[in-house]
């Protein structure tokens, strides 16, 4: 049997505490659905919709690139539709706005993004076809949600190994076969499904306080976990640690 785990929401989590942004967080402390109340605000068709909305706009994408995708041009083909929902979105979520800015005048100043576990990006000024200078805002609005994204992954990773031996499952037909990106996956016996599950939730409990001990910085944005089991990666069905 397949097990597998996926940070939840682990870009936007990421971005919520790097910028500080009040009303993102608020929604995730309240456990809000956060793409439901953005498809109402934005006046969007569909949740979906909203939510992928969501993943792609926090790295600053343009009304023409929505406008030409083939997932919103059903939507609207116009780019100024795109753009009007793009200044709601940074108007409700001001802090990641603002967070935005500071990142452009570090970059504009040639100094490095530094994150708050140490790892620094340096990012150029890119050209464009004319050959002119050009600030890369999806460079930079992604390096680093997607670095810091992947430092706490690797910790969960860690930790998790660290406690799968201690408890023998390596020994026990227990096999780690697939980490990639947001997502670990474990194949085991029947018998050992359940102790994997809550393995899992243990290591997304205990996250926060290990960024902790390990790089001294208090995180605030809860973290957490969605846990799958199928006996394929096609038919995984979400689990919870009190389906038992």
């Amino acid at each position: 049997m397949l097990v597998g785990v996926d940070a939840s929401q682990i870009e936007w989590r990421v971005l919520l505490e790097l910028s500080q942004d009040e009303v993102g967080i608020s929604e995730i402390v309240q456990k809000q659905d956060t793409h439901a109340l953005n498809q109402k605000a934005f006046n969007l068709p569909e949740r979906v919709i909203a939510k992928i909305y969501l993943f792609r706009t926090i790295y600053r994408g343009t009304g023409w690139s929505f406008a030409h995708d083939p997932n919103f041009m059903h939507v609207s083909t116009d780019p100024k539709f795109w753009d009007a929902i793009g200044e709601k979105f940074y108007a409700k979520y001001s802090g990641i706005d603002r967070c935005h800015h500071r990142w452009c005048d570090l970059v504009l100043l040639g100094q490095p993004i530094i994150g708050p576990l140490g790892r620094e990006w340096e990012i150029p000024l890119q050209k464009d076809f004319r050959g002119e200078l050009k600030i890369p805002w999806t460079v930079f609005t992604n390096y680093p949600v997607q670095g810091t994204s992947a430092d706490i992954m690797a910790i969960a990773r860690v930790s998790f190994w660290n406690r799968f031996r201690r408890l023998g499952l390596d020994k026990r037909g227990c096999k780690v076969i697939l980490t990639v990106h947001d997502s670990i996956v474990v194949d085991c016996p029947d018998e050992c499904v359940w102790e994997v599950v809550n393995l899992f939730y243990q290591v997304f409990d205990d996250l926060i306080s290990n960024i902790k001990k390990l790089f001294h910085y208090d995180w605030t944005v809860p973290l957490g976990c969605e846990c799958k089991i199928g006996m394929n990666l096609k038919d995984m069905k979400k689990v919870d640690r009190t389906d038992k």
